[in-house]
């Protein structure tokens, strides 16, 4: 297989539709494992995407490029700990290195505790955070989901 290159870059306010089209391709994937419906235009939406951009917020919106395409993204709220709002790659570039790392580079940008969370039923999801966090961790399960603590080194 070629060697890609996968580029992990914070979205502008240009890219918002770009966001916006990933949030909606996320959320079809994630309706199998919560029900969640369609609205009435079609579309799931997603309630806090103005937020990414507005200052103050400590909300980053990053695209993920794989060979200058696009394949993904990654919403990050930023603090004590760091949480992803959304962490998405595109069905074709699963299982192939992709998501570890855009994944590795978010946590390099943004160093300090992080708290992982996947609802139940995610287990694909529990299984990727579990495989490529990047040291040691803590996890707890219960009725809200998985969820995983660990520091991450700049």
């Amino acid at each position: 297989m070629a060697r890609m290159k996968v580029e992990v870059t914070q979205a502008s306010v240009d890219e918002k539709p770009i966001v916006r089209r990933l949030l909606e391709l996320n959320s079809h994937d994630f309706s199998e494992i919560d029900g969640r419906e369609l609205g009435l235009h079609g579309e799931f939406g997603y309630p806090y995407l103005d937020h990414y951009w507005l200052e103050g917020e400590n909300r980053f919106p990053y695209i993920v490029r794989v060979d200058g395409y696009i394949g993904g993204l990654a919403l990050v709220r930023a603090g004590t700990p760091h949480r992803f709002g959304e962490f998405f790659i595109v069905r074709k570039h699963r299982r192939n290195g992709v998501g570890t790392i855009a994944a590795q580079e978010i946590f390099r940008l943004f160093p300090g505790e992080w708290l992982l969370e996947e609802i139940p039923g995610n287990d694909d999801a529990v299984a990727f955070w579990r495989r490529i966090i990047p040291t040691d961790f803590t996890e707890t399960v219960n009725s809200e989901g998985t969820a995983q603590r660990f520091v991450s080194k700049p």
